[in-house]
């Protein structure tokens, strides 16, 4: 595509599966480049791959086609792109170190009555920042941290969790916890910090200093920005995650200056106590485990003086210290990322292969299960058709059991599968209160194994609620600290999307079949793809909904197959 005239192309014509191709191996060259500490050679390729125009037609279709979220416009009020517009996106996008303002709005936060201020970029600056993220991410997938996972390609809230319990396992006597979040950390970002941290080539530098002060239009009113990464942005988690790079390694430094002793009485050397602190950072929120109750207090004051350099403070309100194993501070164990940790004492037959007395166990925190049940109970109340409470119901036990499936689960799948069941029996009562019950339990259950299934009939199949206990429970495996998708072995990332990515049902199963790769392009899913199940044969020619006649695609692939099998269908002279 570098050798491709834009100018003689349609977006239907794209090849994309050579485009891709050559974006790829410029991003394992920057990937490498990095790891040698060549910087000429990796300024080279990032310079190269900015130019490419494979790399700005790939740009475009990620803000245009594969954002399948809603849609929200900038201050240039533009929401959807045509393919000729898209086409002509791609001609028009540089590296040029210009940037419009973005448009602030406000979304709630969840579990609060507060509101998370976002920032939306232009369509124009969001085809330039995924261009620029193109070039900067390989090379800062080879520096990051090996315990950092938030807005990371390949990692997920699932490898943070278990990197937790890999550093409990082991544990004789529990450790002290410090679970810490930053304050604001997306809007007090000290610019001038930042920028030396990224430390690129003068051309990239300027283009994302000029979004970071692009400004801000809040209710019709301009507003200067002089601090933070604005969220909305397709950059901006990057940029807050090179931002807290080096947290970790400076913590890791700091131990081993520190006096530590083991269980013995014998002085820790340096990379012992290197090893004895955990630090597992995913994005904002962070722990910092050892077992020494004033390393973990100092770890904080050490934690706050870093973070000053960047503009940084801890929210005071969020940041506490506690045990995994007894009573600290009127608290035992911690909550994180939606899930409990904590330390429970076991008998000698249920002891690992470290002999420890006490097995960590994981499981979905109590606000995680209340706010879930709560949106539950919500439904049921103000729904009244049946399919209507079927259709909604559905989506939201399976998204929540899917991230909760890696973890001891199992006691809070049934409890909440017993709320919703007696929930689903007050709302059929309450609709039908002069039916006696025996005719309620037909209408609206059906026998499925040891328990009631709620549901419908329709065109003579029965469509009910997959409760909470029918979801297994699966073990994850932690991502390698070291590995990258950008390192090239293509076997590795592939076997861990079809395996722990969470994916199930008919997707999950399609993506065995098809080794990972999609049906049209040929090109392996990654993580951040959207995927869609597409029909071989369309139901509109009789195909059927069996798996035969499935097949996992791109989504961007699909929306193109759908586009040119549109336009073979207009008769000659409509078009």
């Amino acid at each position: 595509m570098n050798h491709m005239d834009l100018k003689r192309i349609t977006w239907q014509s794209v090849k994309w599966r050579r485009a891709q191709n050559i974006v790829t191996k410029l991003q394992r060259k920057i990937f490498q480049a990095e790891l040698e500490k060549n910087k000429a050679k990796l300024h080279k390729y990032q310079n190269r791959l900015l130019e490419s125009d494979s790399a700005k037609l790939l740009a475009v279709r990620r803000v245009t086609q594969d954002n399948r979220g809603k849609k929200t416009a900038g201050i240039d009020g533009v929401k959807f792109l045509k393919p000729e517009e898209r086409l002509k996106l791609a001609k028009e996008i540089k590296v040029d170190g210009k940037a419009s303002p973005i448009r602030r709005v406000y979304i709630p936060k969840p579990g609060t009555d507060e509101k998370r201020p976002l920032g939306i970029p232009t369509v124009k600056d969001r085809a330039k920042q995924a261009l620029v993220k193109m070039a900067l991410e390989p090379e800062w997938e080879a520096k990051f941290e090996p315990n950092s996972y938030g807005f990371r390609p390949g990692r997920s809230s699932r490898d943070a969790i278990e990197a937790i319990h890999h550093t409990l396992r082991g544990s004789q006597t529990g450790k002290f916890v410090l679970d810490a979040d930053i304050s604001k950390c997306f809007d007090k970002i000290d610019h001038d910090k930042l920028m030396a941290k990224v430390d690129t080539f003068p051309k990239l530098g300027r283009q994302i200093k000029a979004w970071l002060r692009s400004g801000v239009f809040d209710k019709g009113a301009y507003l200067p920005t002089s601090a933070g990464t604005p969220q909305g942005g397709v950059i901006s988690p990057l940029l807050s995650n090179i931002a807290l790079h080096g947290m970790e390694t400076h913590l890791k430094i700091w131990v081993a200056t520190q006096t530590i002793y083991n269980q013995n009485g014998v002085k820790l050397s340096p990379t012992s106590k290197r090893a004895s602190l955990g630090v597992i950072r995913y994005a904002d929120d962070f722990v910092v485990l050892h077992k020494d109750q004033h390393i973990v207090a100092e770890a904080k004051q050490e934690v706050e003086r870093w973070l000053a350099t960047v503009g940084l403070e801890l929210k005071e309100t969020k940041t506490r210290v506690t045990h995994t194993d007894t009573i600290y501070k009127e608290q035992i164990g911690f909550d994180f990322l939606g899930f409990n940790v904590r330390r429970y004492p076991v008998g000698l037959n249920s002891r690992n292969k470290f002999g420890a007395n006490r097995k960590t166990i994981i499981k979905p925190c109590k606000k995680a299960i209340k706010s879930h049940y709560e949106e539950l109970a919500s439904i049921v109340k103000h729904t009244n058709k049946t399919e209507v409470l079927v259709t909604q119901l559905n989506p939201i036990i399976r998204g929540w059991c899917n991230y909760f499936s890696t973890v001891s689960s199992k006691k809070s799948y049934s409890r909440l599968r017993s709320l919703l069941f007696y929930r689903l029996w007050k709302w059929a009562r309450k609709k039908h209160p002069t039916r006696p019950a025996e005719w309620r339990y037909q209408k609206y259950f059906r026998k499925s194994g040891s328990q009631l299934v709620f549901g419908l009939e329709t065109t003579g199949a029965w469509v009910g609620i997959k409760y909470h206990n029918q979801y297994k429970i699966t073990r994850h495996v932690k991502v390698k600290g070291t590995k990258s998708p950008y390192d090239g072995d293509l076997i590795y990332w592939t076997t861990r999307l079809s395996r722990y990515s969470g994916l199930t049902g008919r997707i999950a199963r399609l993506l065995r079949r098809q080794k990972g790769k999609c049906k049209l392009c040929s090109l392996p899913f990654w993580h951040e793809d959207v995927m869609e199940i597409d029909h071989v044969k369309p139901k509109s020619k009789g195909g059927k909904d069996g798996i035969n006649n499935l097949r996992l695609v791109h989504g961007h692939c699909h929306d193109q197959r759908n586009s040119i099998e549109k336009i073979q269908k207009v008769p000659p002279g409509k078009a």
